[in-house]
């Protein structure tokens, strides 16, 4: 709640009559408990049973594609199918439709079809999961924050909409969510899990930030976080010598936080860093030619990147292969083990010898 001038009306003395700022303080908790209420509670809340006018509803529907399968227990899933989400016109005038997200992301549908052969695997050993069968809500992120944190809501709550056969309705809130990809993602949805206590379990999120259980304190993974990683990499630099180094991370919560570990653990090691470049989540020719052009002017010979699996190691290698430049050594973060693009025939002449941490 807003608090005016003129609400804040003074006594004759000058000061604000106490009962009159107690007032205001309950008036403004009030309308935070009844947002929280409508973020926790599923159905009527939302307005999925056709309620009255009064009733809370998201009106837009998340972009994500989703797939469904029913049973005693559902858990959430959400997964990268798509790699580059649609740019939304946020003119204010009208509910925002649905829309198409492109660049079919090969890794991410891996991962999901592991979680369905997981679920498959579990209810077929009656000895697991005894009289109780397992049940998912899969749902496109998009590589968005707001798209995951859309996909989010809609699963807790049980907004999503299904088909199953002939019938029509909506799936049952999930009590857990297993996701998201993205550090940043995963901070958004942890932050808005967390004070009410559902889990969610990451299986690539690696940033070092989400460790801290104070903040995210429902948040797990499965995947240890990127301290340990940036030791290693500082580790192997110290070890070979190489005290000369660039750096390159992404515009995110994982290559920021990321290289701020790794100069951490580089200070007093005698390591040097020549230049430390950071590649925009939307970046442009020029922006990406810039970077190239100053990996390629720099007498530093090693590159050390903390990169995602996005555009951004995708446009920044196919600038690399334009330039033809072939005499960097290159030390990468797990974001690039199984990534297409840097395994590409085009991508591998130009680093034979790519080293990469995980």
């Amino acid at each position: 709640m807003v608090t005016t001038s003129k609400q804040l009306e003074l006594d004759g003395d000058g000061t604000l009559p106490v009962f009159r700022l107690v007032s205001l303080q309950v008036m403004s908790l009030c309308g935070w408990l009844w947002l929280l209420y409508c973020l926790h509670v599923p159905g009527s809340v939302w307005g999925l049973d056709g309620g009255g006018e009064g009733a809370c509803r998201l009106e837009a529907k998340p972009v994500s594609g989703s797939v469904y399968r029913a049973g005693d227990v559902v858990i959430g899933g959400l997964f990268p199918i798509h790699v580059e989400a649609p740019l939304s016109e946020q003119e204010f005038r009208s509910i925002k439709g649905n829309s198409t997200c492109t660049m079919f992301n090969q890794r991410a549908y891996r991962w999901l079809q592991t979680m369905i052969f997981a679920v498959e695997e579990i209810n077929r050993d009656p000895a697991l999961l005894p009289n109780l069968t397992l049940g998912f809500l899969a749902s496109d992120t998009c590589l968005s924050e707001g798209t995951t944190l859309g996909a989010a809501l809609a699963m807790v709550t049980g907004k999503e909409a299904s088909v199953v056969g002939t019938e029509c309705g909506t799936t049952p809130e999930v009590p857990v969510i297993i996701g998201d990809a993205r550090s940043s993602a995963s901070i958004v949805v942890a932050q808005t899990l967390g004070p009410f206590d559902l889990p969610l379990v990451s299986y690539f999120a690696t940033c070092a930030c989400l460790s801290d259980t104070w903040r995210y304190p429902s948040f797990f993974r499965t995947v240890p976080s990127d301290a340990f990683q940036a030791r290693g990499m500082a580790r192997l630099l110290r070890q070979l010598g190489w005290v000369w180094v660039g750096l390159l991370s992404g515009d995110g919560d994982y290559g920021k936080f990321g290289v701020q570990l790794l100069l951490q653990e580089l200070q007093g090691s005698g390591v040097c860093v020549a230049y430390s470049e950071v590649i925009p989540k939307v970046p442009s020719k020029r922006q990406i030619r810039h970077i190239v052009d100053t990996i390629k002017g720099s007498t530093a010979r090693v590159v050390v990147a903390f990169v995602g699996f996005t555009g951004h190691s995708g446009a920044l290698m196919e600038e690399v292969v334009r330039q033809n430049i072939t005499d960097k050594q290159w030390i990468a973060s797990e974001a690039w083990v199984t990534y297409s693009t840097i395994a590409s025939r085009k991508t591998c002449p130009l680093l034979p010898g790519q080293s990469v941490l995980h």
